[in-house]
């Protein structure tokens, strides 16, 4: 049987359509919780205005920091006990991932207003949960899509380019996960043709696009690779996770991120993407890529200037007993990592963190 999650009920996406926010959830909603943070609302003005103009009941709540039970209950709770029948998530990946179990718990309609194109979180069917101090915890499954996911290309094109580019490290490992997960699957069926497909097409856009991409971002230009690759990284990268289903899936490059955070303090300062960038070596050297396809990803990493070694992500005095407690939480029985297409080990993901870092530094696999 296939029981596939694809896409939210409405996709509006556009160039500085803020101001079309209110008329757009209008249509599902009247009486709305809307959580973000006091940068971003500041960001939104013109959108949370709209809400007001289209005669929407809206509540203005501030984001705890992170997606923890905690604070998904928190916000539930609000949900339910004020009558509210949507939940609007503006900002980040956390912030959506929040706003998406906290609105399913309370049974209320989901809008998702990405203001960065850092993950496809906005798009997603999953969140990724941490604990309270930050530590990656669970992937809950919402088992729906947002009702409505808004996306205002200008306000992306604008954010700091630090996330863009992050989001192109995470979007690189749609196709470098989903090439192992259904490496020795048989009998494919087609919407997990098409995930394969859209997978290798995101991977070979950012090839394509993505140095260009950052330049015109720097630049102030927006240009049509600014937008395919903003659409990459939310859309299809998204997509791919809707269609693919349970076949093409997660698997090491999400799971060395999540070992990481086994030390948050020094994980929080970087971007999810940045790390799954990093978790992007090992799995190849897991899966005994070629040399050339190493060195190509290594290479791209150089020219748009995604430092992800060890020394970048700020974990260079790793320690022998740090660098067991992170495999071993890359290891966790629930993780993605064994969603590989074969044996997994300690020593193997140690030896695979450690090569990886060597050749990021060298910038060159032999």
């Amino acid at each position: 049987m296939t029981d596939l999650l694809i896409a939210p009920e409405n996709y509006i996406s556009g160039y500085d359509i803020i101001d079309e926010l209110g008329a757009k959830v209008k249509k599902i909603a009247k009486k709305v919780l809307v959580l973000s943070d006091e940068k971003v609302y500041k960001i939104v003005e013109k959108g949370l205005n709209s809400l007001e103009n289209s005669e929407i009941i809206y509540t203005k709540e501030y984001f705890n920091g992170e997606c923890c039970f905690t604070e998904i209950d928190r916000i539930s709770n609000i949900l339910k006990e004020n009558g509210y029948d949507a939940i609007v998530g503006i900002g980040g990946g956390k912030i959506l991932d929040t706003v998406k179990t906290a609105g399913y718990k309370a049974g209320v309609k989901i809008i998702t207003v990405p203001t960065i194109a850092a993950t496809c979180a906005a798009w997603s069917s999953h969140s990724a949960i941490y604990t309270d101090d930050g530590i990656s915890y669970e992937y809950f499954n919402i088992h729906k899509n947002a009702d409505l996911l808004f996306l205002d290309k200008k306000i992306v094109f604008e954010a700091p380019v630090r996330y863009i580019k992050a989001g192109i490290l995470d979007t690189l490992a749609k196709w470098v996960e989903t090439k192992s997960s259904t490496l020795n699957l048989e009998n494919k069926n087609v919407a997990t043709e098409i995930a394969i497909y859209l997978a290798k097409k995101t991977y070979k856009d950012m090839f394509e696009f993505s140095k260009i991409a950052l330049e015109n971002i720097e630049k102030k230009e927006y240009t049509k690779d600014i937008d395919i690759v903003i659409e990459d990284i939310i859309f299809t990268a998204g997509l791919v996770g809707g269609i693919g289903g349970e076949a093409c899936r997660a698997v090491a490059a999400h799971a060395i991120n999540n070992g990481f955070t086994i030390y948050p303090d020094t994980y929080n300062k970087n971007l999810h993407g940045e790390v799954v960038g990093f978790g992007n070596v090992v799995q190849m050297i897991m899966d005994k890529r070629d040399n050339k396809e190493i060195n190509d990803l290594v290479k791209l990493y150089k020219e748009i200037e995604a430092d992800v070694s060890l020394k970048g992500m700020g974990f260079e005095d790793l320690s022998d007993i740090m660098l067991e407690k992170i495999v071993n939480k890359s290891l966790y029985k629930g993780d993605t990592i064994w969603n590989a297409p074969y044996k997994v080990e300690f020593e193997m993901v140690k030896e695979a963190i450690l090569k990886a870092n060597e050749i990021i530094l060298k910038g060159e696999y032999k």
